[in-house]
C-alpha cells in the first residue's frame, strides 16, 4: 500500500503541472467497462490513483479520443490540428512561427504528402483551457511514465495498467508526430505548442465544438526550446523502458 501511496502522489504531481485548478471526477462519471470500484477505507490510494488518471481521460485530445478515453461524454476534437496552414502565423491566429523560407527548404519533412498542412494532431490540453503546451504536458508525460516504469506492479494490481499505458501511449503519439527528421535522422523541427492562450482564453466551451485559430509553434535549430524538447525526449526514453518488451515495434519508432 506504501508503493500505491507514493504512486499516487507521482500522478498527483503530474496532473498539478497541468493545472493549478483542482478538478474532481466521481465514480460514475467513469465510463462502463473501464469503472474500476474499491472497497472504500479511510485512505484508499488506489481509488485516488485512478481518480488522478482519468485526469487525462478529461483532457485528451486528437482524431481518437472517441473510445480512447475512459470517459463517454469525450470525443474528438481539435481535429484541424492534423491540418495546420503552412504559412507564417496570421491575424486569423493560424499558420506556424516559422519562417516561409524555412519551410520552402524542408517542404518535404514538415509535409510529405504535399497538401499543404502540417499534422500536429493529438496530445493532451492543459487543464482548464485548450491550449496544448509543451512544457507541462512534457512533465506530465515523463512523471506518469515514470511512475509507471518504477511501480508497474502495483498498476498491474489496481487493475490500472491498461489504463495508464494508453495515457502514455497517446502522449508518445503525440511527440513522435510533432518531431520531423530528415533523411539522417536528424531533427529539423519540433512543435511544442498549438493554440494561444490570449484567444483561447476568451472561449469556455467544449473541445469538441472549438473552431477557433489554432497557431502552432515549433522549435527549430534557430529557434530553440531546450526546456521543451529535453523534456519531451525524457518522456519518450522512459517509455522505450516501459514498452521496450510487450511492444518493440513502437520502440523502433520512437526518435
Amino acid at each position: 500500500m506504501r508503493i500505491v501511496k507514493k504512486l499516487s502522489v507521482l500522478a498527483a504531481v503530474a496532473v498539478t503541472a497541468l493545472s493549478a485548478v483542482p478538478c474532481a471526477f466521481t465514480a460514475d462519471a467513469a465510463a462502463t467497462p473501464y469503472k474500476v470500484d474499491y472497497e472504500e477505507t479511510d485512505n484508499n490510494w488506489a481509488k485516488v490513483l485512478q481518480y488522478t488518471l482519468h485526469f487525462y481521460d478529461a483532457n485528451m485530445c486528437g482524431t481518437d479520443v472517441t473510445g480512447k478515453s475512459r470517459f463517454s461524454w469525450r470525443g474528438n476534437c481539435h481535429v484541424y490540428d492534423s491540418k495546420v496552414p503552412m504559412h507564417p502565423i496570421d491575424d486569423n491566429h493560424t499558420g506556424v512561427n516559422m519562417s516561409e523560407s524555412f519551410m520552402a527548404e524542408y517542404k518535404d519533412i514538415l509535409d510529405p504528402d504535399g497538401d499543404g498542412y502540417i499534422d500536429v494532431s493529438g496530445g493532451f490540453h492543459d487543464a482548464g483551457d485548450h491550449v496544448k503546451f509543451g512544457l507541462p504536458e512534457a512533465y506530465a508525460a515523463s512523471v506518469v511514465s515514470w511512475g509507471y516504469y518504477e511501480f508497474r506492479q502495483a498498476y498491474e494490481e489496481t487493475d490500472q495498467a491498461e489504463h495508464v499505458e494508453t495515457i502514455c501511449r497517446h502522449f508518445c503519439d503525440y511527440f513522435m508526430r510533432s518531431t520531423f527528421r530528415d533523411d539522417n535522422g536528424d531533427v529539423v523541427a519540433f512543435c511544442y505548442q498549438v493554440g494561444d492562450g490570449a484567444v483561447d482564453h476568451q472561449y469556455w466551451q467544449s473541445p469538441e465544438i472549438d473552431a477557433m485559430g489554432r497557431p502552432a509553434f515549433f522549435a527549430t535549430s534557430s529557434l530553440p526550446t531546450t526546456d521543451d524538447v529535453s523534456e519531451s525526449a525524457a518522456a519518450l526514453a522512459i517509455n522505450y523502458l516501459n514498452f521496450k518488451e510487450t511492444d518493440p515495434r513502437v520502440c523502433r519508432e520512437m526518435p
